[in-house]
Order: structure tokens, then sequence, then C-alpha cells
């Protein structure tokens, strides 16, 4: 008790030195917090969507890029499809129970870019049994489905149709095609809820093609999905892969790894600068007082009170903060979250800041305390009572 309020007392004292020290924390954990939310925010959304989907066996163009939803951009999407012929060769096999041939577009809508999904109408609840069907009805062919997300970002309105039924004035269509929206569907948080989905007939229909984006599979016995793989790609169909659950989801953690590590390693510049600052302060605050300390040695003060004052000193500005810091990155991550949505034009955030970015954000700032009072402390515990005495 009595080394806190020593603490306290001297962190008062020294306001500036400590306010420049406090200002380097909050900086670096603020921007810890402000870009790794955006890694946190996407890694979170694919985990949803990727465990809403029921599908075992994935067969996508060989050219296809790692993150499989592609939710920014053009990532995920490639020009290359798999032929619509082979969907046929593909159901057949043994161990097959259902195949989905998927299509994925991009519109654009009054505030981004839509990610669209053609997916056939009997294929929906089977293969995407997390989406629920909240407002409306299931598409028919010329009709389109609407994420929750999307349809509240975009202010569509419902209006009363004929028999009764609900649908939506749509506002976005490829070539400015406008579709009548049959319902709202919505999943709980994952990008699916920021998804259109449309009749995959009306998809290829539109666009004339002859192949689609992927074809996803369910299998009789799951344990036997590598004998499934195995066979697809016996059949030979050119440039194509196929991937299981595992496999597909494994590409998807790889690449948000990344993404988390790039932003991670951006952040520990401003991390190093506040141990830097943190060091300095109370390697500045420790010269000062080494004639108050070697008083307190002298008086009979342990070794383990005097360094418990330092590293007091040290936490207790650190974790001021990491505290301030947090609400640093929150606004940090509101703002840069808008940037990114702005300049790669999407229609749904990235960012979310979890429970655990906090944790990871508090013991970040404990451990710039720490290290920056680890050599002020090793100076305080060699202190020579006498030598310190005559410090000046």
């Amino acid at each position: 008790m009595i080394a806190l309020t020593l603490a306290f007392r001297n962190v008062m004292r020294r306001r500036e030195r400590s306010l420049l020290t406090l200002v380097g924390v909050l900086l670096a954990v603020g921007a810890f917090v402000a870009m790794v939310s955006l890694a946190e925010g996407m890694y979170r959304r694919i985990a949803l969507e990727l465990d809403g989907r029921a599908v075992d066996v994935y067969v996508v163009p060989r050219t296809a890029a790692p993150l499989p939803t592609g939710p920014l951009g053009t990532v995920g999407l490639t020009t290359d499809t798999v032929p619509l012929s082979s969907i046929e060769r593909i159901a057949a096999l043994n161990n097959v129970r259902r195949v989905a041939p998927i299509t994925r577009d991009q519109w654009t809508s009054e505030h981004g870019t839509v990610m669209v999904v053609g997916i056939e109408p009997t294929n929906l609840r089977e293969f995407l049994p997390s989406l629920e069907i909240v407002q409306g009805r299931v598409f028919e062919s010329g009709q389109i489905l609407v994420g929750a997300g999307l349809a509240t970002s975009e202010g569509l309105t419902t209006e009363s149709l004929g028999g009764g039924q609900t649908g939506l004035k749509s506002r976005f269509g490829p070539g400015g095609n406008h579709y009548p929206i049959s319902g709202i569907v919505s999943s709980g948080s994952g990008f699916q809820d920021y998804f259109v989905y449309i009749p995959l007939a009306t998809s290829l229909e539109n666009n004339s093609r002859r192949g689609v984006q992927e074809v996803w599979i369910k299998v009789e016995d799951p344990h036997r999905s590598v004998e499934v793989v195995q066979a697809i790609e016996a059949l030979g169909i050119p440039d194509v892969k196929v991937m299981t659950r595992k496999d597909y989801l494994g590409a998807a953690s790889d690449y948000i790894e990344y993404a988390w590590l790039l932003q991670f390693a951006i952040s520990a510049i401003g991390v190093l600068i506040a141990i830097t600052a943190a060091m300095n302060t109370m390697l500045m605050s420790t010269y000062e007082r080494m004639r108050e300390f070697g008083t307190l040695r002298a008086i009979g003060a342990p070794r383990a009170t005097v360094v418990t004052m330092v590293m007091t000193e040290s936490l207790m500005l650190s974790l001021l903060g990491g505290i301030l810091g947090l609400a640093f990155g929150w606004i940090g991550s509101i703002l840069l979250d808008r940037a990114m949505v702005t300049l790669l034009q999407l229609s749904f955030p990235l960012a979310s800041i979890t429970p655990g970015l906090i944790v990871q954000a508090i013991l970040l700032s404990i451990f710039v305390g720490l290290v920056g009072a680890a050599i002020p402390s090793v100076l305080v515990w060699r202190v020579d009572i006498v030598r310190s005495l005559r410090w000046n």
C-alpha cells in the first residue's frame, strides 16, 4: 500500500512527463485495436458464413483466390468457371447426396458493391440452413432475396403485393436492371446478411454463362468426403480444384491469418515507440530519485518495496494509457472501417472489436509497462545505499 501511494504521488509530481508517456501508450494501444479489429471482424464474419453452410465438398476453378467468400472487391472471384456439363457427372457419383451449382456476381448499389449469389431455390434451405426468411417468401424466377444487413444499409422499404405477400422496392441490379425482392433473409451477423440471392437460372440467363463459380456438394457419409474428392478428380474436369470442407476452411483461415499478422506488424511499430517512451520516463525518474531510494533503503525499506514502487508507477501509467487507448482505438476502428468500406466500395462493415481483442489490448498495455520498468527496476535493486545518499 505504501509503494502504491508513493508511486501515485510521483506520477502526479511529474505530470508533463507522465502525460507524454500516457499518450505514447494510448496511441500504441489505439493503433493496435483499430488495425487488428479489421482482421477480427473479417474472421468473425467469414467463420459465421462458413459455419452456416451445410457443404461437405467444394469444386472451384483452379485460379480461385484463397478467400472463398469474395467479400472484398474481386478477392475470391475469378473469370474462370466450372463447366455446367460437369454437374450431372458429379451428381451421379457414389456417396453424393446433393449438388448445388453456385454463381457469384457483383452489382452496384447506392452505397457500394453488392455480392450476388446465384443458387437454385430448392437448394437454399438445404445448403444454407442458417439463412432464415424474416420477411416475405422464397424467391422465384426473376426475383431476389436480400440479406437483412444489406436491406438496412440500403434503406429498402416494404410494400404490399397481391395475394397478401410482402415484397421490397429494389434500387440496384446489373446494368441498371431492377429485380423485385421477394423477401429478406438473416443468418445472424455474417457476410450472408449483406448478400443478394438470385435464382441460378436467372443468373445464368443474364450473364450467358456456360459455367459456375463453385459447386457445393453434400455427401451421404461425411467421413468419406475424401473418397468423393478423389472420384471427382478422376473425372478429369479441366482447370478445377476439389476441396473438402476442412481444406476450404483452412484456405479462408490462412488468408485471415496473413491479414492479421500484417496488421499486427504495423501496429507493433507503435508498441515499440510506447515501450521506449515508458522506459525513458522511468529511467529519468529513477536517476532523479536515486537519493530518495537510498533514504528508503537506509531507514529499513527492503529492496522489494523500492522495486515495487518503480513497477507500480510504470504499470499505473501503462494501464491508464491502455484503457484510454481502447476508447481511442474504438473511434479509430470506426473511422478506419468507414474508410475501407468507401475505398473498396463495400456494402457491409468490416471491423469488429471483440472481447478477445479488448483482453489483448489490456495485456499489451501491461506488457509495455513491465518492459518499460525492467531496466529501472534492476538499477534500483542494485543501488548502493551510501552511494545513492551522495547522489547528485
